[in-house]
């Protein structure tokens, strides 16, 4: 039920203002602006990029099942979704027996996957070298984790069981506060000598779970170790140093980081329309994903000060998020993308951005 419970919530707080495909395009993490703005908006950050291989017919299959089961209504016609009194008393009585809170997309969407694959790759490489066993197949395809791994070995070589001794310290004091059954699961996924971890279809079969959810449970975990050794980097030391790069990559779509660089010399809309040969709106539809994480974006730019207080006046207003809603108490002049930038900013740092 996890992967339907997380299903149910992003229902809920989207309520009927966005497509079923919303939900999908969240959880595989989309690169869209319309996504990357949806999840600030809807406060579902956390679920961003969670679940990046679910497959849309298995994610179509789950959403009739939840349909047929009373949790929500599908309306086929247009492609909404509707959380009906049973799904919003599963929400509110079943919600915190699933580990759905574990889940900090945004933040570790990146970091913790490559956390994973080094954390696995270096403990099947150091007890396999440990026993004097050179040749084995790595259980992860990943040439940045194996060039990564490849350099821990040659600067611990010397000290590879105290190494595994200390690496083991770690993370059975992270384990501990997992649930036992969580624990084992990770356990089972992780390979040593002589022994392969478990595959997605074995630790579905073997815990009487689907797959999805056992790959979401997995994220899960991850992102709640992410979070642990961030948090007390002298406790994890040697998992602290699995994590510190990827921690530090920047959350703007490349091609957006592209429009933020011209931005920074000054570069007007236009001219860097011109100069990317893109069109106006991709350009804007950039500048709304800059000042979704730039704390100090310069929205009075863009939005004078009188529409500022015109497009916050409209929001308190309207009974929605729909920006057609939200435009129609909006004064003529102001512009779909002005909303859109001022919802981003204000989002963002709380009207830390806004200048009214």
């Amino acid at each position: 039920m996890l992967l339907k419970g997380i299903i149910l919530v992003c229902c809920d707080r989207l309520s009927d203002e966005r497509t079923d495909s919303a939900i999908y395009h969240i959880l595989t993490g989309k690169r869209s602006v319309q996504t990357v703005q949806d999840i600030h908006l809807y406060q579902l950050t956390t679920y961003y990029n969670i679940h990046k291989k679910l497959d849309r017919e298995v994610y179509n299959r789950i959403l009739n099942e939840l349909n047929e089961e009373g949790f929500l209504i599908r309306d086929q016609a247009y492609s909404t979704l509707q959380l009906t009194t049973k799904g919003k008393m599963w929400l509110h009585d079943k919600k915190d027996q699933y580990p759905i809170h574990y889940f900090n997309g945004l933040k570790f969407k990146d970091t913790a996957d490559m956390f994973l694959d080094r954390l696995t790759l270096v403990i099947q490489t150091f007890s396999n070298v440990g026993m004097k066993r050179f040749s084995f197949i790595p259980v992860v395809d990943n040439h940045l984790a194996e060039s990564w791994v490849k350099e821990q070995y040659n600067l611990n070589k010397a000290r590879i069981p105290s190494y595994l001794r200390d690496l083991h310290s770690e993370l059975f004091h992270l384990l501990l506060e997992l649930k036992e059954k969580e624990a084992t699961i990770f356990v089972d996924r992780l390979s040593g000598h002589q022994y392969y971890g478990m595959s997605w279809e074995q630790l579905a079969n073997s815990y009487d779970m689907i797959m999805e959810d056992v790959q979401l449970l997995l994220t899960g975990i991850s992102h709640q170790m992410c979070s642990k050794i961030m948090d007390k980097e002298v406790t994890f030391p040697l998992l602290y140093n699995m994590i510190m790069e990827g921690s530090k990559k920047r959350l703007l779509t490349d091609s957006a980081f592209k429009t933020f660089q011209l931005l920074e010399k000054q570069y007007s809309i236009e001219n860097i329309a011109l100069v990317r040969n893109l069109r106006v709106n991709t350009i804007q539809d950039h500048l709304v994903e800059i000042a979704l994480y730039q704390e100090d974006f310069p929205i009075q730019n863009y939005v004078p000060a009188a529409t500022q207080k015109d497009i916050l006046m409209a929001i308190q207003k309207a009974t929605s998020n729909k920006l057609k809603e939200i435009k129609a108490l909006t004064e003529k002049e102001t512009t779909y993308f002005q909303i859109r930038l001022f919802m981003a900013g204000y989002e963002q740092a709380g009207e830390k951005n806004v200048h009214i």
